[in-house]
């Protein structure tokens, strides 16, 4: 019986020893499975150069061109309504990162983020706004190659986009989806589930292409990672922290939807602003092939500023160096030649200007072809370099053969092109970015050279069905917008309905036959300028600005020089192209401006007061690519005015607002805007709303902006992008009324510190509004209110108010009503507050 209790002992000693080597065994195999995770994640996140039409992948000391991005960081954000198209965005958000008051963002580099993501304990959502091509996938690719090179990070990275997401239409639990996606895993992945989720950083990259959706307020709540919900269900409770919660999760997005998540169930708040003047350098001269190519491409580039303004988006610097670079190149030691710039600063020595301009340089009159100087030549220069130049079996070919059978080339690819387009523009009516096999089907597109230049194919595995489910998109969204427009103006010149898109056999000879009879009906003059305002029209109904790109190509896609560049895919019959019109033309013509007919359009969307100013700002923009030749001595009136040069005999008209818009809109450099005594009334302060709130000085004194004007201003003070801090509005006939308008903006707004309003008649009524508005802002500094009939009465209210506001440090109120005794009780409430310094006499 001794023996009994030796041999449990033994037997207890051989058992715990095995269950120590079976979790040493699990713990290995754990360990293992993760090593082999990190280096199937690192190489399928290798930072790809897609947009570099030499394609491949870039080793790590070549990690650089779309990746070296700059970005601002702020704690939450809020979702302004956008009604402009996000390219327009792009330099006001240089401008508010680099120049904004506190609280606006500041900004990072890309290892901020990794150091947070990857390193630090930081857990909730982090949400990667950007406009399409700034390089939100680029910087997820390297942010995953790095944390796969890491051997110090501790966490657990699962990286999905949402277009993966979308192919999934069952429902699904979390563990099941990643299973699918890391089968390598699936042995582990229910531990890693269940264990610390402060581990786990989730990446869900590209929510603006996600297709179910999100309602935060309606969806169930689960916890179970193994419980299958459907994906929209499943990202709201990834989101809101039900699942995993602790988890770290990043989401990207494009700025249109960053309203669907809601601003409080976000942590960091990250944009990515794109190329810095210096990065656009160092990119132009990593891309082109020669040092020389790519000053001559930046110093042509910074000579348009709206080319320059574009290049802050690094797809957009590749679009331009694939325009520019093979010209360049072939002329040689010989400049380009630059049309004469219109602008008040002085030229620098320096090849490469990257210093901020403090006003915008634009065209004179238009060049001819093999010289871009508008946006839409540019991506006519984009599409036939890599037609005639980049296609396969053209590499042995000298560049001036190339150059002679280009003609040919496109002529041979019109038909491809139009088809392409077609997708294009369907794509973009629907506000879809992402296509199936079935949408390429329907128009006859297969998986060519051509339409492979220009989409990218996505494959994924369905492990179901043992096979691949391919969606494609377009290489860039602005590319996928000028091949819209390349495709409307085709059809209308060809006297086609753009939005008939007839499909392959008898549909096609139906369309080609109602196109016959519609010409033989209206005539193909009258049939070309019904779809040109059609698409203005269509513009003008989606006041969110998606179609302003679009607008601006069509434009420039009916001026003669663009036909010159693409010859071959236009036909060539004057007549058909270039339209005549009756009537007077808005603006006098020019024989390489666009179609009088246009112009007119264009001139008659500036008078119209029911559209709304960005799509009179977008007018401008399209009369710029129209080439219009008033436009540039019009603009050389404004650049007078405001470099403060004498501009005679000037009367202003509504349209001009519009265009002082286009051109402030330009020069993002410029902080203080200066407008006084130039008859600005509340309309025209309306059409210059969208760039208002820009500015960090707004002087606007002696204008007749009335009550009207107050309430404009009170818009631009509540725009959650304003960066004013001195607004000056002395004599501009505001009025108790206006006061009151423009304090209800004032309590929103935490930029303005200095308040100068003089001689507007507010009266007691007005200081009683002023002073409500003291109890609560904690931001104005310095309020100057001399003669506004302001009494004994309106100063008790200030004083009252006073006692609350410790934070105001300037208050003048000289040439006022008050009487000895109200000036004394002024007085004496100053000495009893150090930092406050009342100005006051009878």
């Amino acid at each position: 019986m001794s023996c009994i209790p030796a041999c449990t002992e033994g037997t207890t000693k051989r058992a715990t020893g095995a269950s120590i080597t079976n979790k040493e065994n699990t713990k290995d195999n754990q360990l293992e499975l993760l090593r082999k995770h990190k280096e199937i994640l690192g190489r399928e996140h290798v930072p790809a150069d897609y947009l570099s039409v030499r394609g491949g992948q870039l080793s790590g000391s070549e990690l650089g061109p779309f990746t070296e991005t700059t970005l601002s960081q702020r704690q939450g954000y809020a979702v302004p309504l956008r009604y402009q198209h996000e390219t327009t965005e792009v330099g006001d958000a240089f401008r508010k990162a680099e120049l904004g008051p506190e609280g606006q963002g500041q900004t990072c580099e890309f290892s901020k983020v990794c150091q947070s993501l990857l390193f630090d304990r930081a857990d909730g959502v982090t949400l990667l706004s950007g406009v399409a091509g700034s390089g939100k996938t680029t910087l997820v690719r390297r942010l995953v190659h790095d944390w796969a090179a890491s051997e110090e990070s501790q966490k657990v990275v699962f990286s999905l986009s949402f277009r993966e997401l979308n192919l999934v239409s069952e429902p699904q639990s979390l563990q099941e989806l990643l299973c699918v996606h890391y089968n390598h895993l699936r042995a582990i992945l229910p531990q890693i589930l269940a264990s610390d989720f402060g581990r786990i950083l989730l990446i869900l990259d590209g929510l603006d292409e996600f297709r179910f959706p999100l309602d935060f307020d309606r969806t169930p709540k689960c916890s179970d990672p193994e419980l299958a919900q459907s994906m929209g269900d499943m990202v709201v409770n990834l989101i809101k922290g039900n699942l995993l919660p602790g988890m770290s999760l990043l989401l990207t997005s494009r700025p249109h939807a960053l309203s669907k998540v809601p601003p409080q169930l976000v942590s960091v708040f990250y944009t990515v602003l794109g190329f810095s003047p210096d990065q656009q350098r160092q990119y132009f001269l990593q891309t082109c092939r020669t040092p020389r190519a790519a000053e001559k491409v930046l110093q042509y580039v910074s000579s348009h500023q709206p080319l320059l303004l574009m290049c802050h988006i690094p797809a957009f610097c590749w679009i331009v160096a694939t325009a520019l670079q093979d010209s360049v190149e072939a002329q040689g030691s010989t400049p380009l030649q630059d049309p004469m710039p219109l602008s008040t600063h002085e030229t620098t020595d320096s090849p490469i200007a990257t210093e901020p301009k403090t006003m915008c340089t634009l065209t004179d009159a238009p060049q001819g072809p093999g010289k871009p100087a508008t946006v839409t030549e540019i991506y006519c220069c984009f599409l036939k370099a890599i037609l005639v130049f980049h296609g396969e079996g053209r590499e042995g070919t000298s560049r001036v053969h190339r150059l002679q059978e280009a003609p040919r080339v496109l002529r041979g690819m019109r038909s491809l092109l139009r088809d392409l387009g077609a997708l294009a523009f369907r794509g973009l009516l629907e506000r879809r970015f992402l296509f199936d096999a079935a949408d390429l089907g329907a128009l006859a597109l297969n998986c060519s050279d051509l339409s492979r230049a220009f989409l990218v194919e996505i494959l994924r595995e369905d492990r179901a069905s043992l096979a691949c489910e391919r969606s494609f998109h377009f290489i860039h969204t602005s590319v996928q917008e000028f091949l819209a427009a390349l495709y409307y103006v085709l059809q209308s010149l060809s006297g086609a309905d753009p939005f008939f898109s007839p499909k392959p056999g008898l549909a096609s000879l139906t369309g080609k036959a109602l196109t016959a009879a519609t010409c033989r009906l209206l005539g193909h003059n009258r049939l070309v300028r019904r779809n040109v305002k059609k698409a203005f029209r269509l513009s003008e109904s989606h006041q969110s600005g998606h179609l302003d790109l679009f607008c601006r190509f069509v434009s420039g896609l009916l001026v003669p020089g663009t036909h010159q560049i693409l010859d071959g895919i236009f036909p060539r019959e004057p007549r058909k192209l270039f339209p005549g019109s009756t009537g007077r033309a808005a603006a006098p013509t020019s024989p390489t401006s666009a179609p009088p007919f246009l112009l007119r359009l264009l001139h008659s969307q500036l008078q119209r007061q029911e559209l709304r100013p960005e799509r009179q700002v977008n007018a401008c923009h399209c009369l710029y690519e129209a080439l219009d030749p008033g436009l540039s001595a019009r603009m050389q009136n404004w650049l007078c005015l405001l470099a403060q040069q004498a501009v005679a005999g000037s009367v202003r008209t509504e349209q001009d607002w519009s265009e002082l818009a286009f051109l402030l809109e330009l020069s993002p450099s410029l902080q203080d805007l200066n407008l006084e005594a130039q008859g600005l009334g509340a309309e025209g302060l309306r059409r210059l709303l969208p760039v208002l709130p820009l500015f960090s000085t707004l002087r606007l004194g002696l204008n007749p902006l009335g009550p009207e004007g107050a309430a404009i201003l009170s818009q631009a003070l509540r725009s959650p992008d304003c960066r004013i801090e001195r607004l000056w509005v002395v004599q501009t006939g505001l009025g108790c009324e206006g006061m009151k308008i423009l304090t209800e903006g004032l309590r929103e707004n935490h930029t303005v510190v200095d308040l100068r309003m003089a001689i507007n008649g507010i009266g007691d009524e007005g200081a009683y509004c002023l002073a409500e508005l003291l109890r609560t802002n904690r931001t104005l500094r310095d309020i100057r209110l001399r003669d506004n009939k302001v009494t004994d009465k309106g100063a008790e209210c200030l004083m009252a108010a006073l006692v609350e506001n410790t934070t105001l440090q300037c208050l003048w109120l000289f040439d006022n009503k008050f009487s000895k005794d109200g000036v004394q009780r002024l007085k004496e409430f100053a000495k009893g507050r150090a930092t406050l310094d009342i100005k006051v006499c009878i």
